[in-house]
């Protein structure tokens, strides 16, 4: 059986990134799953420094403060239900029970993420969905409600100008103080079926849209790769996704990651990408029993590849 339909879906490689090269990933979970193979590929990765973000504007605003380096403050942390202190900007995994320590985790994530993007060629943002949750109080749009009770909450589908609005302002403030750096939109293919079939749909055709009307700047350092097409047209069979039949399963990330490196990878960082590899496989096979040769062959191995890829700050 073809692992996926044979159709004509030529995508133009930009070939961006390099052996050398630093890349932050911001956005959903799929950005997860690209960004722990491109680790395990031997790139250089920040992989979502304010944890997993769906919406743009929440996506935005961590790029933007990541940039400026703006640091968390105490009045900025909300305490729920549970007793935990928490940011609406930011995933559930910056939570915890004493706020000093919260905000230590948020800031010093900044910080970390601020100095990388300063050696950074290249920043790969998925979108994750359309919907938004905003606090009734505040009209906060917030990244995660943190169980929160929902009637603290209004939700609502963004339009895509403000999407595209949002998205060029960040482009543009992101290339005042990085010029060079070459931006990656892509779109998750993990459906939200929590909104419903119908709400997903929805809002993935406004990202959609949205990501057109960004191309359309026609910006030299602006990317799109098609993560979502390749899944929706390619892949069109729940055998590529997990059993709530929402995710992408590993069979279904792999084969969009061959797309993504063929694509966005020059021939070094392919190469490089095999090499790693290698390397790791040969390296789980060692027996820490093994004494002789094929221990004496793989340090052989490593020092090769070190020598073929220098570790680089």
């Amino acid at each position: 059986m073809a692992l996926s339909l044979k159709i004509d879906f030529p995508i133009q490689p930009f070939r961006i990134i390099k052996p050398d090269s630093h890349v932050l990933l911001v956005g959903s979970c799929f950005t997860e799953n690209i960004g722990v193979l491109m680790q395990s590929g031997g790139i250089n990765v920040n992989i979502n420094p304010f944890g997993i973000l769906f919406n743009p504007l929440c996506i935005s605003n961590a790029i933007l403060r990541i940039t400026q380096k703006s640091f968390y403050t105490l009045d900025e942390l909300y305490q729920n239900h549970e007793g935990r202190f928490v940011s609406f900007d930011h995933h559930g995994r910056f939570s915890g029970y004493e706020a000093l320590e919260v905000l230590e985790k948020i800031n010093s994530s900044i910080q970390n993420a601020h100095d990388f993007i300063k050696k950074a060629d290249c920043i790969v943002i998925t979108l994750g969905s359309a919907w938004v949750y905003s606090l009734v109080n505040t009209n906060k749009v917030v990244a995660n409600c943190h169980k929160v009770p929902a009637k603290e909450f209004s939700k609502s589908l963004l339009k895509v100008s403000v999407i595209y609005d949002t998205m060029k302002l960040m482009i543009t403030e992101l290339h005042k103080s990085y010029p060079q750096l070459n931006i990656v939109f892509t779109i998750s293919p993990v459906k939200h079926l929590r909104d419903g079939v119908i709400e997903n749909n929805q809002s993935k055709s406004t990202l959609v849209l949205a990501c057109r009307q960004i191309m359309e700047l026609q910006n030299e350092h602006v990317y799109y790769f098609p993560a979502y097409e390749i899944v929706t047209e390619e892949l069109r069979d729940y055998r590529f996704y997990e059993s709530d039949n929402a995710h992408p399963n590993a069979l279904a990330i792999n084969y969009i990651w061959e797309k993504f490196v063929e694509v966005c990878f020059n021939e070094s960082a392919i190469q490089k990408v095999k090499d790693t590899q290698q390397l790791s496989k040969a390296m789980e096979h060692r027996s820490i029993h093994e004494l002789g040769s094929r221990n004496a062959e793989i340090e052989t191995k490593i020092k090769e590849y070190l020598k073929k890829h220098p570790i680089k700050e």
